[in-house]
C-alpha cells in the first residue's frame, strides 16, 4: 500500500481534497486490490477550517512521519497580495519545516495552484522545474528567483517534487502521481471513469493580455503586436520602438508573461485566429493570411499545438 499524507493547511481548497480523494478511491476500486491509503495532517488539529466553511478531522502534522506520498492543498489564493497574506500566516514556518524534512526522506511532494508557493516558500523549487496558476507564474518567478517556473505545462516533476496549474490542475496532478506510482493503464482507467480528458499544457488557458496588463512595457508590445498581426515586428523593431535593448525586452517580457517574445506573438497570433473562427466565416486560407502565418497549414499545426484542437473546431455550428 501506498501512503499518501494530505496536507491541508487552514483555509485550504475543499475541492482540491474532494479532488485527491476521488481519484485515489477510484484507482483503489478500479485495480486489483487496493493501492494507495491515505490520512489528513494539519498544523491545526484535532480540527481544520477550510475554504468556503468547511471543516474536517485531522492529525497533527508536527507528531508525524512523512509516507511515501505527500499531497499540498492549493490555498485558494489568486493574487499576488493573497499570496503574501497566505506566506505569513503563522502556520507557514511549521508547515515549510516539515515539508523540507519530509522531501529529505525521500517522500515525493506534490502541490497545485497557489499550494506550489508553499513549496517554494520550503525550498523545494530552487533549481528545479516546476509550474502553478498559469497567471501567477511571474509572481512564481518573482517569490522564489531560483526556480525554474513555466506556465505552459499542466504537470511538472523533477527530483520528486511535482507542481501543476490552476486549481482544476489537481485532477491532472493526480492522475499523474497514480500512473507514477502504480502503473498508466490504472491512471488511463481513472480518468475514463471520472470522465477526464488528458491535458498536457495550460498554454490554450494563458490569456496573454492578462498578464502583460501588470507591465507598461509588456503591455506596450502587445499593443504594436496586435497592430502588426499579419507582418509582426521583430525583437529589433520592437526594442528599437520601445527604447530599450533586445536583451532587455525578452528579460522584461518573460518576467511579466512567463513567456519569451516569439511564443507571446505566437499566442497573439493564435487568439487572434480563434476569434475570427469563431466569429466570420472566412475560410482558413483567409484567416491564416489576415494574422501572418504563411498557410493554413501553419496556422493548423500552432493551434493544434497550443490548444488541442484543430481550427475546425472553433467554428460555431450553425
Amino acid at each position: 500500500m501506498i501512503g499518501v499524507d494530505i496536507v491541508a493547511l487552514p483555509g485550504a481548497s475543499a475541492s482540491a481534497l474532494s479532488i485527491t480523494d476521488d481519484v485515489l478511491l477510484a484507482a483503489n476500486r478500479l485495480s486489483t486490490r487496493p493501492r494507495f491509503t491515505r490520512r489528513v495532517l494539519s498544523t491545526a488539529s484535532p480540527r481544520t477550517h477550510l475554504r468556503g466553511g468547511l471543516s474536517l478531522p485531522t492529525r497533527a502534522l508536527s507528531r508525524a512521519r512523512a509516507r511515501q506520498l505527500v499531497v499540498v492543498l492549493g490555498m485558494g489564493a489568486a493574487e499576488p497580495d493573497e499570496v503574501t497574506r497566505m506566506l505569513a500566516a503563522p502556520e507557514m514556518a511549521e508547515a515549510t519545516a516539515w515539508l523540507r524534512k519530509a522531501h529529505a526522506r525521500g517522500a515525493q511532494i506534490a502541490s497545485s495552484c497557489s499550494g506550489v508557493f508553499v513549496l517554494g516558500e520550503a525550498g523545494l523549487l530552487d533549481g528545479r522545474a516546476c509550474t502553478s496558476t498559469w497567471w501567477l507564474v511571474p509572481t512564481l518567478k518573482a517569490r522564489v528567483p531560483a526556480c525554474d517556473a513555466t506556465l505552459a505545462q499542466m504537470v511538472l516533476e523533477q527530483d520528486g517534487i511535482w507542481t501543476a496549474g490552476a486549481a482544476y490542475a489537481h485532477i491532472d496532478l493526480m492522475l499523474a502521481l497514480v500512473a507514477r506510482l502504480t502503473t498508466s493503464a490504472l491512471a488511463a482507467e481513472v480518468a475514463r471513469h471520472l470522465v477526464v480528458e488528458p491535458r498536457a499544457s495550460q498554454a490554450r488557458f494563458v490569456v496573454p493580455s492578462f498578464l502583460a496588463a501588470h507591465d507598461p512595457l509588456a503591455s506596450r508590445v502587445e499593443s504594436l503586436v496586435k497592430r502588426r498581426l499579419a507582418s509582426p515586428p521583430s525583437l529589433e523593431e520592437l526594442g528599437q520602438a520601445l527604447g530599450v535593448s533586445p536583451r532587455t525586452l525578452s528579460r522584461r517580457l518573460l518576467a511579466a508573461t512567463g513567456l519569451s517574445p516569439m511564443r507571446l506573438v505566437q499566442k497573439l497570433r493564435v487568439d487572434a485566429a480563434i476569434h475570427l473562427l469563431q466569429t466570420t466565416r472566412l475560410a482558413v486560407d483567409d484567416v491564416a493570411e489576415q494574422v501572418g502565418f504563411e498557410g493554413p497549414s501553419a496556422l493548423y499545426r500552432l493551434v493544434v499545438r497550443q490548444t488541442g484542437k484543430t481550427p475546425s473546431a472553433f467554428r460555431r455550428r450553425a
